[in-house]
């Protein structure tokens, strides 16, 4: 717990792991071999996973990289604005508490994650990258929220 006092700890964590995702939603975006191994035949018949396959096909997983970078920024900006010194127990009892409840929702996307991709490996990779979108996006805004408020 004392490594989250220091505010340079929570802008290593979050910058990595952000260009992690960044890195991924850009490159890929329209990627040739992603884009084969996606399922164009449409054999859902739902019109939110077809859409969400033809929204990968297209490229535009980029602009979800661009709003993982756009969160991270201003993260950074309000934790270098706002936090010149270390965190009280206070701040970090509330940043631990909800870098956990993201955690345990993450945990808990798991099985439905299982079941959609049981139901129809079709959509494996539409499945993996709705749950990295959902997930990451999940933390950034949570987390700016928790730099912003507290």
């Amino acid at each position: 717990m004392t490594l989250l006092k220091e505010p340079i700890v929570n802008i290593v964590f979050i910058s990595l792991l952000s260009f992690f995702y960044a890195f991924i939603f850009i490159f890929t975006a329209g990627h040739m071999e992603l884009v084969s191994m996606l399922s164009n035949a449409k054999t859902l018949n739902s019109s939110f996973w077809n859409g969400w396959s033809d929204y990968i096909t297209e490229g535009k997983m980029r602009f979800i990289g661009y709003i993982i970078i756009v969160l991270t920024i201003a993260i950074i900006g309000f934790i270098i604005v706002k936090r010149k010194k270390k965190y009280d127990e206070y701040q970090v009892s509330i940043l631990a508490k909800s870098l956990i409840v993201t955690g345990i929702l993450s945990i808990i996307m798991i099985p439905f994650l299982m079941l959609l991709l049981l139901s129809d490996p079709n959509y494996t990779i539409e499945t993996i990258f709705l749950f990295a979108s959902v997930q990451w996006m999940g933390l950034l805004v949570s987390y700016l929220i928790y730099v912003i408020k507290f």
